[in-house]
């Protein structure tokens, strides 16, 4: 019996081999399908790689050039900022002198004023007795108390 026993037990049916061969087969074509698409993806992937390697070395270089003109127009910049310094030195010092010398060219013609109002006063107080002298003469005159009256009469006396 123990013989019986072991045969029922060590006999399996005839379909449990094929079916595991088979689905042994499915499983090692799913695992070949996935090592495919991988090889694949890591293909697309490579050429995805070198293209994004490429675009990533030209910007460096544009990246580069952009930094390497930066630096220039950060240098003229600096350049023209003490030209523009020394100009601004140089305008501011020539305001300075011509403030100076506008302030010493109004003191001057204050003094000048000065000098000719009092050149005009003396002018005035001799004009002004001239002009006393000359009317205290013309009044002598036509008074006839002076040497200017006497020759008048004698000169309208002849006329008579």
């Amino acid at each position: 019996m123990n013989t019986f026993a072991l045969l029922q037990v060590a006999a399996t049916p005839s379909w449990v081999g094929p079916t595991i061969a088979i689905s042994l087969a499915v499983m090692a074509l799913s695992m070949f399908g996935v090592v495919v698409a991988a090889a694949i993806a890591a293909v697309r992937l490579s050429g995805q790689g070198r293209k994004l390697s490429v675009l990533v070395d030209s910007l460096q270089d544009d990246v580069a050039q952009t930094l390497k003109a930066a630096r220039q127009l950060t240098e003229q910049a600096q350049d023209i900022m003490v030209v523009v310094r020394h100009e601004a030195g140089a305008f501011a010092q020539v305001g300075r002198r011509l403030r100076r010398k506008v302030v010493r060219g109004a003191d001057r013609i204050e003094g000048r004023l000065a000098d000719l109002e009092s050149l005009y006063d003396v002018v005035h107080d001799e004009v002004e007795d001239t002009a006393l002298d000359v009317a205290a003469a013309l009044r002598s005159a036509k008074r006839g108390g002076g040497m200017l009256g006497r020759v008048r009469r004698l000169l309208v006396a002849g006329r008579r």
